[in-house]
């Protein structure tokens, strides 16, 4: 809420022809009193619309381009008081944001009404001149339309009737309505969206990991078949060895019988001739 102070330079600063508001009204939720005002008060430059924009080029607040910026702030509270409402959990109190954005809504509809005296076509027309100032692509463009136009058709060609009775809390009741409505179906859509890439997502993690385990499962039954054949490598390499040991053991054992048999066979002659001398040795004797 404004404070004592604002309300009062409020109340000073809202005092331009054709305008005739009281900031004191201006207690909205979460919106200064300056910020309401701008829309409220640059849209009663709509009343100098049938005899020129001399009023409008005379006060630089209530060009449509700076109120469209302050309107666009509004429609971005308006925009978060909808997306509370649609999170609100069963069994809670969901009153409060729709109670700020009704005390919001009336004070601005209420000020457009009255700083227009009234004037439908007014209305109408600087409400489309604010509106064309917001890009078209913005989202807020479009609300800012739709309020133009729910606004214009809830006015009367009597301007007086409008002045002093109208539905203020009706309109902005189906404008919280629309608005809310939008922005569940918006962020039930965006959460869709969201779960979707989450989905896919986490589809290709998966899939990533399930390719990560393939491609180690690969490498370790590779590096076992590799670890086989030289384990079979081995064995084979160990089984020649031996092989070789054995001939080579074998050769040598032959070698050395070989060699023992020569030996013996030569000894053997020795004593054969040894004994041949002495038997002649012994005759030569006689």
């Amino acid at each position: 809420q404004a404070s004592k102070t604002q309300r009062s330079s409020c109340a000073l600063w809202t005092r331009p022809p054709h305008f005739s508001f009281s900031c004191s009204n201006l207690l909205l939720a979460d919106m200064s009193c300056k910020t309401v005002v701008l829309s409220a008060l640059a849209i009663s430059g709509a009343t100098a619309l049938s005899a020129g924009r001399g009023f409008l080029a005379q006060n630089a607040e209530m060009q449509p381009d700076r109120v469209a910026k302050t309107l666009m702030r509004v429609e971005q509270e308006w925009r978060s008081q909808a997306i509370a409402f649609s999170e609100c959990s069963a069994g809670e109190d969901c009153s409060g944001a729709a109670a700020a954005f009704q005390k919001s809504c009336s004070t601005v509809v209420s000020a457009v009404v009255q700083a227009s005296s009234g004037d439908r076509d007014n209305v109408v027309e600087y409400m489309h001149d604010v509106c064309t100032e917001i890009a078209e692509k913005d989202w807020r463009h479009g609300r800012c339309t739709d309020m133009g136009k729910l606004i214009a058709a809830t006015m009367k060609q009597d301007a007086y009737e409008n002045r002093e009775n109208f539905d203020t809390a009706g309109l902005c009741t189906k404008f919280w309505a629309r608005v809310s409505k939008e922005e569940a179906a918006r962020v039930e859509q965006e959460q869709k969206a969201q779960a979707e890439a989450d989905a896919e997502a986490a589809k290709a993690d998966e899939a990533a990991r399930a390719a990560e385990t393939k491609r180690q499962a690969e490498e370790e039954a590779k590096a076992a078949e590799a670890s086989k054949k030289a384990e079979e490598a081995a064995k084979v390499a160990d089984a020649a060895a031996v092989k070789a040991t054995a001939e080579e053991e074998a050769a040598k054992a032959l070698e050395e019988k070989e060699a023992k048999q020569a030996q013996e066979k030569n000894s053997k002659k020795d004593a054969e001739a040894k004994e041949e001398v002495e038997v002649k040795d012994a005759e030569a004797k006689e």
